[in-house]
């Protein structure tokens, strides 16, 4: 293998480089494009990401403008989150279907009759809002509702005396769900709000409360949060899994590519010196050709079929072209077989390991080491002067033995 070639692949292969590179870029913008166009309207379409605040209940003081804020003795809250995913272009939104259930009770521990002034807000000013009703001990309240103001009611409550606020509705958001207290108070008593999830895979909004209890049950996750008296500024939120994103995965995909052809071109040169079959660059470049075949497919399959689907597909096509190219053009002298395992090793599993969050770095490392050991094994034997000798470099005699030391009598 002269130096020229050596040079001619390398050339080749920075065409690939750059080939993959605007490939990959064109990939990025259609789906950050798409995703900053698509996402207002996705909300407009499926809701906001919801932010349910507790209700606030105060005592008008007399004579003055000053109110004096009450604090529910109890707060029970139920919340079903059931993830239902939308897709737009290259891209999947988190978004879900809520359903919520809040009881709250106010005690008037004054010896005398109290007036409480209600005020609950809507998780999404403008959203759209089934099922829903306000109670108070089970009587229903027929109130004007404005979701951007809010609702508000003033009820009297006798000396001794307890109300049970009970707000219900199902809405839709996106992305995630989060619970405050009344910031007015800073405090919570006798709480005892869990949620019911579709999905297993939970995670919490940053700088959120953690559960107190985690369950598992048939359909996802039963979350707790149960305390006496708490005192707390952090919300308690749930974070809807982010499902499988195919433009995002594919750019990914693309722009490791590079990595993918520089093993299997070491994989041709070691067949090129150990069988002697006489590859030219010209063949490199259909090689590298046959490559980026899978990477243009995915690109542009995944917005039609499933991700899955789309990979399958054109690892077939591209193993297909390589595999057959090759064996043609070297007419049956090139290992195809060998051809087809350094492919599906390379291109196919490295590709995948994308799927898998945090495997991709340790599934190219443990390539690395084994692609190394076999190599080593493979070329121990090889006299590397001679493979790359000049051409028409004439073979070097072997060194002559050294003189026989003849010791005088």
């Amino acid at each position: 293998m002269s130096v020229r070639r050596i040079l001619a692949v390398g050339l080749i292969f920075m065409l690939a480089c750059a080939g993959w590179m605007i490939l990959g870029t064109a990939t990025t913008v259609r789906s950050t494009d798409l995703f900053a166009r698509l996402s207002s309207r996705v909300e407009n379409l499926w809701g906001q990401p919801l932010v349910q605040k507790a209700p606030s209940f105060a005592i008008e003081i007399p004579g003055t403008d000053q109110v004096r804020w009450r604090m529910p003795a109890e707060n029970k809250i139920m919340v079903q989150l059931e993830a239902d995913y939308r897709q737009k272009g290259l891209m999947w939104y988190s978004t879900y279907i809520c359903a919520f259930d809040g009881s709250y009770t106010i005690v008037n521990d004054e010896p005398v009759a109290q007036k409480i002034r209600m005020h609950f807000d809507f998780p999404a000013a403008g959203g759209t809002y089934d099922n829903f009703a306000v109670t108070v001990d089970g009587t229903p309240f027929l109130l004007p509702v404005d979701t951007r103001a809010g609702i508000g009611e003033i009820v009297e409550l006798a000396p001794g005396a307890s109300k049970t606020f009970r707000f219900t509705y199902r809405t839709r958001g996106i992305r995630d769900w989060r619970y405050q207290a009344d910031s007015n108070i800073g405090r919570v008593q006798n709480l005892d709000l869990t949620i019911q999830t579709s999905f297993a895979d939970i995670d919490y909004t940053e700088g959120s409360l953690s559960p107190m209890q985690v369950t598992a049950s048939d359909k996802g996750m039963i979350l707790n949060w149960k305390a006496t008296d708490l005192i707390t500024s952090e919300d308690i939120g749930v974070i809807i899994p982010e499902k499988l994103n195919p433009g995002p995965l594919t750019s990914r995909i693309t722009f490791f590519a590079p990595v993918c052809l520089l093993f299997f071109f070491v994989m041709i040169g070691a067949i090129n010196i150990l069988y002697k079959v006489n590859i030219h660059p010209m063949h490199y470049l259909f090689v590298a050709a046959g490559f980026f075949a899978f990477h243009l497919l995915l690109s542009y399959m995944v917005g039609i079929i499933n991700i899955h689907v789309s990979f399958a597909v054109s690892a077939v096509v591209s193993v297909t072209l390589v595999t057959m190219y090759l064996t043609a053009a070297l007419k049956g002298r090139f290992p195809w077989k060998i051809a087809v395992a350094a492919q599906l090793f390379f291109l196919v599993l490295f590709s995948y390991s994308f799927f898998l969050k945090g495997t991709t770095g340790l599934t190219v490392a443990i390539g690395s080491v084994v692609t190394l050991g076999i190599l080593m094994k493979v070329t121990s034997h090889i006299d590397w002067n001679i493979v790359f000798r000049p051409a028409g470099d004439p073979q070097s005699p072997p060194p002559a033995p050294a003189p026989t030391r003849v010791d005088a009598a």
